[in-house]
């Protein structure tokens, strides 16, 4: 992939040198209900009045410009990163540390704007291990935000980006864009009239676009078509693309949902939930 150029230089748009330490107050916060009011005042304070976009570093060596106004995973990025998805960045950085595998493979589904992809290649980076990333997302705007954010991190090389929707079969959709939160916007299935369209890959046909035969860790966040690139992938890929871990949105609701019994019944174990996810790690090869 082609670094996206970044115009203005990363740094236009950094914080005043006051906002800049309140903004960094927030990192010493603790991860109990006052640290998360704390950093979310300390949010207010720093985006108030203020459009965006801000250009921050949000994990050792990744920096992103960052939109709050128009995305919820970028808002949480601004201040207060600790807080963001916690438990399954942990599981995440435990996989890569302990895996054997060379390079590791991480794949991202309904990226947003890379937070989880730029969070493996920072932990690659402090663990000096081989990595590579495939960061998957349809929307045209934020996909862009994507690439701006591996370029500013120095990491086009370390994650591709595959412009396509994920499917359990091949075809054509149309984006349903969310009016307030870019990380809710959908894919539905075009139809005849539709002239804005993308295209929908299942999970091993995106793989093969991009050389990949290993996955050794995926996350999945495609706003209801989860269970359907999960089925795909467990009914027509081979087995080596059968990820280690996989963390999955599974909601709020004390039974498990649809796309986590569907894991279950492929081998899976589920080894926790958190506040949205599952951490799903593979126990057996199904026969």
């Amino acid at each position: 992939m082609t670094p996206r150029s970044l115009d203005p230089p990363f740094g236009a748009y950094a914080f005043s040198g006051p906002l800049e330490s309140v903004r960094r107050i927030a990192a010493l916060m603790p991860r109990n209900r006052f640290g998360r009011l704390c950093v979310s005042a300390i949010r207010r304070l720093c985006v108030r009045g203020r459009p965006g976009p801000f250009d921050v570093e949000v994990f050792p060596t990744i920096r992103a410009r960052l939109y709050p106004a128009s995305n919820r995973c970028e808002k949480r990025a601004v201040a207060g990163v600790q807080l963001f998805d916690f438990g399954e960045r942990g599981a995440l950085r435990d996989a890569l540390s302990g895996s054997e595998t060379s390079p590791f493979v991480f794949v991202d589904l309904g990226a947003n704007v890379g937070l989880y992809s730029l969070w493996m290649v920072s932990v690659a980076r402090a663990v000096k291990r081989p990595f590579q990333g495939l960061a998957v997302e349809p929307d045209p705007e934020t996909r862009a935000r994507l690439e701006t954010n591996l370029a500013a991190s120095g990491a086009s090389g370390d994650v591709a980006v595959a412009p396509v929707a994920v499917g359990e079969t091949a075809g054509r959709g149309t984006i349903v864009a969310h009016g307030q939160n870019r990380g809710e916007h959908m894919v539905r299935a075009a139809e005849t009239a539709d002239t804005d369209t993308v295209e929908i890959l299942t999970v091993q046909d995106i793989c093969a676009r991009h050389g990949i035969a290993r996955i050794d860790a995926m996350k999945i966040d495609l706003e209801g078509h989860d269970e359907g690139a999960l089925r795909g992938l467990f009914g027509a890929a081979p087995q080596t693309l059968w990820p280690e871990l996989i963390v999955v949105e599974a909601g709020k609701g004390s039974e498990l949902p649809p796309v986590v019994r569907l894991c279950l019944d492929n081998g899976y174990r589920l080894d926790r939930r958190t506040r949205l996810n599952a951490l799903l790690t593979r126990a057996s090869r199904p026969s």
